[in-house]
């Protein structure tokens, strides 16, 4: 969380975007998401190109599998000012056209900035990680 015992409000307030982020990534309810990240949004991932918010935002409503949950894992922040950085692992659990089910976890991290009290998201970077056996954590969104 923060490099002290007590979580900050700044560090509580992030990881309650975090969870939103899911729930919201779940639900294909991209108004949420929307008020998350700033306008200059970028998302980035090895060996593809950036992705803007619009963008983003359209490939969260055609994800071509169903989403069953989302959780993270290992999450962690670090707060400078009016920027932090949130890192971890997010987990999503999905079921395909044809019935099979599988987890795919993806190791990220997330910049925000804090402008005029509200903090958003400027950045996220994600990384596919291996495939891991069922029962993972169970902090499911």
């Amino acid at each position: 969380m923060s490099l002290d015992n007590a979580p900050s409000d700044d560090v509580r307030m992030i990881l309650q975007i975090e969870r939103e982020t899911m729930a919201a990534i779940l639900s294909k309810d991209i108004d949420a998401l929307s008020r998350i990240l700033a306008d200059e949004f970028v998302y980035r991932t090895p060996g593809n190109p950036d992705t803007g918010k619009a963008e983003f935002l359209h490939g969260i409503t055609s994800i071509p599998v169903e989403v069953i949950a989302i959780w993270g894992d290992e999450l962690s922040v670090y707060v400078s000012g009016e920027t932090a950085a949130l890192t971890g692992v997010q987990h999503t659990k999905y079921r395909t056209g044809d019935g099979a089910e599988g987890i795919n976890s993806v190791a990220f991290t997330d910049v925000l900035i804090k402008r005029d009290g509200q903090w958003l998201m400027v950045l996220a970077h994600g990384v596919e990680l291996p495939p891991s056996p069922e029962g993972q954590s169970t902090d499911s969104v």
